[in-house]
């Protein structure tokens, strides 16, 4: 009988090499198990010259920007609410949102990156979507929370941290809740 590439006539041996063989396995298949918890996700989107990434398990979805319905006496960041899928969205201009004020008009190719698990449902309205980083954990630099000012920033992603280049830059990180709680309150 062989085993990968020795023969082991020994049925004693044969054992001791299958089982050291399936340990290996099991071990490998550990470490890389490890290395994918230890990675986080973001959808990374631009607000005018700026980039952010969002909590990828916090989006249901990416489209095309919709036509809004202002609200009355709605604050600045609220742009308004639309119909997604026959559901009523409320929908934050993420960069109001970030004290950068407005950037491209409604209407002009940006998207709107519908949240997950929110009452009433939200959207935010981003120029545009870069793409999705996988950040190694450790890299992930935390800001201090009093250089943020008001921001609901969690920290900064340094350019190449996810490992592609497919991002490119370095983005700030959004603290969703955080954010959240601010414009809807």
């Amino acid at each position: 009988m062989r085993i990968g590439v020795t023969a082991v006539a020994d049925p004693v041996a044969r054992t001791a090499a299958l089982l050291d063989a399936r340990a290996a396995a099991l071990a490998a298949r550990k470490t890389a198990q490890e290395r994918q918890a230890d990675t986080v996700s973001y959808l990374v989107c631009a607000c005018g010259p700026e980039r952010y990434g969002l909590p990828l398990g916090a989006v249901a979805g990416v489209g095309p920007e919709r036509p809004c319905t202002a609200l009355p006496n709605a604050p600045p960041a609220l742009r308004g609410i639309t119909a997604v899928a026959g559901v009523i969205v409320s929908v934050l201009d993420l960069a109001t949102c970030l004290g950068l004020g407005g950037t491209e008009a409604e209407g002009e190719g940006g998207h709107m990156v519908s949240l997950r698990a929110q009452e009433p449902p939200v959207a935010l309205r981003v120029d545009r979507v870069i793409g999705i980083a996988r950040i190694d954990a450790g890299l992930v630099q935390s800001a201090d929370r009093g250089a943020l000012g008001r921001q609901p920033l969690l920290g900064y992603a340094p350019p190449g941290s996810d490992g592609t280049g497919d991002v490119g830059e370095g983005f700030s990180l959004v603290d969703l809740p955080a954010l959240l709680t601010r414009f809807m309150s």
